[in-house]
């Protein structure tokens, strides 16, 4: 398959610019086939399938390749390291980890430099707004748990400039599954999908900030930038004036739909909800063309991409060892499951709101809602009943224990 920046440049030069597929074939040197798959293509899900690849002696050393790779985007080109380079360094420097030959090591580092240098196109920012744009900002807000609790949380939203006119979800935290899924769900409410995005330079989507507006991206948010065909542009570091109209829209959304601080119990249903609130919204005029926002966001949607109709299923997807008592630790947090898993190899599914435990299989051991904050905990205490049933008078002393009712604890 190719890679997410060459199949993003065939699609652009086919449906932005018009051009044949038997130009794209002349200039791209891929055959006929090949470019025709990425021009059908719909679905950019990436799928899972369990790891086949033995480990490469190579990789402890990757880590460090990697690094001297990326500090070389900040020197003059002719300066920069080459493979016999990067193997004379090895040699000299980690002698004694270095257990690969020349040919291994020009190939990762050929690989490499592909994923890094890749040339971005060069792009500016319009000096007006044309329907069809939007931008994105996350901003805090705080709201009333069941408990009655003041919590701070995140808000995602998407701006039209040309309308006026935003969405907004809700989430837990900032990270990349809340970023795409917050669009996710903007763009299937709205049945379309802008076809220019301003975004700050978030880490969730930037993996490293190049010189002017190049950026390499993270590969998930390519993924899924290239699955629903829209052009990500980045601002100018601490530059926010830029992306301006969002950066009002996160204000005033907070001032007039989270004044006074709502109770939340269900993120899902407070979004679904929050979809009417922005609609509402949109019903006043525009502030300079004195013409209803709604009105004018149908110019917008109608310079929109289509939706495509395969959704993209937004997760992250990390391999994690059980500890002893077969915890797992992600994003500073831990979520069990199960004793037979202690100390053994199991893999994190995590969404915006959920976390599922899976085996070398991929079968679901447990499955949490997501936590956020730092060093919480969520046990699933039923795969743990058989254990407790042979170890009894360890019972008293987990936390399955207090959480029982006072009489059965007398009895136990």
């Amino acid at each position: 398959m190719l890679s997410m920046d060459d199949i993003k440049y065939i699609r652009r030069m086919h449906e932005c610019e018009d051009i044949s597929v038997r130009e794209i074939m002349r200039r791209t040197g891929y055959h006929y086939e090949t470019v025709r798959k990425y021009l059908d293509m719909e679905d950019f899900n990436e799928p899972l399938h369990p790891p086949k690849e033995l480990p490469s002696l190579l990789d402890p050393l990757k880590p460090i390749i990697d690094q001297w790779l990326i500090e070389d985007l900040n020197v003059p080109r002719k300066q920069r390291h080459t493979a016999k380079r990067v193997y004379a360094r090895l040699q000299d420097e980690y002698p004694d980890k270095l257990e690969v030959k020349m040919r291994t090591v020009q190939y990762y580092v050929s690989q490499k430099k592909k994923e890094i240098f890749q040339s971005q196109q060069k792009a500016y920012l319009p000096l007006y707004h044309p329907p069809g744009e939007a931008q994105v900002d996350f901003g805090h807000f705080s709201y009333k748990n069941n408990a009655g609790e003041l919590v701070d949380a995140l808000k995602l939203t998407m701006s039209f400039p040309y309308s006026n006119d935003a969405y907004c979800q809700i989430f837990g935290g900032e990270n990349q599954e809340c970023l795409l899924q917050g669009m996710k769900n903007i763009f299937e409410h709205i049945g379309k999908v802008p076809y220019r995005i301003v975004f700050d330079n978030l880490s969730t989507a930037v993996a490293h900030m190049g010189t002017g507006h190049s950026r390499i991206l993270t590969d998930r948010f390519k993924r899924f930038a290239v699955h629903y065909g829209f052009e990500p542009f980045f601002c100018n570091g601490a530059a926010g004036w830029e992306k301006g109209n969002v950066e009002n829209k996160v204000g005033y959304e907070r001032r007039n739909m989270f004044v006074p601080v709502p109770t939340i119990l269900d993120f899902n249903q407070f979004n679904q909800g929050l979809f009417e609130v922005c609609e509402k919204d949109a019903k006043r005029n525009h502030y300079v063309k004195n013409v209803p926002i709604e009105q004018l966001f149908e110019d917008d949607r109608n310079a929109m991409l289509p939706l495509n109709k395969t959704p993209f299923e937004v997760y992250a997807f990390e391999s994690r060892i059980a500890d002893k008592y077969a915890k797992v630790s992600y994003d500073n947090n831990l979520y069990s499951s199960s004793p037979k898993y202690a100390r053994d190899t199991v893999y994190v599914k995590a969404t915006s709101d959920k976390v599922y435990i899976l085996n070398q299989s991929y079968e679901v051991i447990s499955e949490h809602t997501r936590l956020y904050g730092k060093g919480l905990e969520s046990m699933k205490w039923l795969p743990y009943l058989e254990l407790m049933a042979k170890r009894p008078t360890a019972l008293k002393y987990t936390s399955f224990y207090e959480e029982l009712p006072d009489n059965w604890r007398k009895i136990s």
